[in-house]
């Protein structure tokens, strides 16, 4: 990939992370003569970084005892597992303004900007570093967000780092990341289906056994 065409990814997934954006989904249905009609649903998504952040911080409802206070209700997993990779995503575009001596801004989106308006003083080098980063911060955001749907957690070892019940899967969006060692596979460069054959064949051997 050449420096353009690379800066032109950082970009469009720096987007995805914070802007913003139109989804149009198909739906069919049926009129009053039974004849099969489509209609458009259009809605506007916000951007991965805010979804995080809004599974992140969903408020939780209390359950009520007897007596003065209430009892608090648990977050569910998936709300935590979406704080941490916020979390961990704000801190590591944080690392990268500090490591390029940019100003660090109020938000993990104001920092990316600031990321993506460097682009052009980069190396080579760092330029590609910064390109593998974008892409595995956007597969954390894309796996995490599974929260409006349940993700596949398969109680298998991590392929690369053996460590069992820390992969989650977002069949929808075909991403997946591992918890321990942030190591992630995706359809785009046809890695999550290596995994995918990794699980099945490693929940064949178990049931087998």
């Amino acid at each position: 990939m050449d420096r353009d065409a690379t800066i032109t990814a950082i970009t469009g997934l720096a987007e995805q992370l914070c802007d913003p954006h139109h989804h149009v989904e198909r739906v069919r249905y049926w009129d009053k003569n039974r004849n099969e009609k489509h209609r458009e649903w259009r809605t506007t998504q916000p951007g991965l970084l805010t979804q995080l952040h809004q599974a992140a911080v969903e408020p939780v409802e209390g359950r009520t005892e007897p007596g003065p206070r209430s009892v608090p209700g648990s977050r569910p997993p998936l709300a935590l597992e979406a704080l941490s990779t916020h979390a961990a995503i704000c801190t590591h575009v944080a690392h990268w303004c500090t490591s390029l001596h940019l100003d660090l801004r109020d938000t993990a989106e104001a920092n990316l900007r600031a990321l993506i308006g460097a682009t052009p003083q980069l190396d080579d080098d760092d330029l590609t570093l910064l390109a593998a980063e974008m892409r595995r911060w956007h597969r954390w955001a894309s796996v995490a967000t599974g929260w409006t749907a349940p993700l596949f957690a398969p109680h298998v070892p991590c392929p690369a780092c053996k460590v069992t019940g820390q992969l989650r899967v977002n069949l929808h969006a075909q991403i997946a990341h591992c918890r321990a060692c942030q190591a992630t596979w995706a359809s785009d460069d046809g890695s999550i289906y290596h995994l995918g054959a990794y699980i099945q064949a490693h929940t064949s051997r178990k049931a087998a056994a």
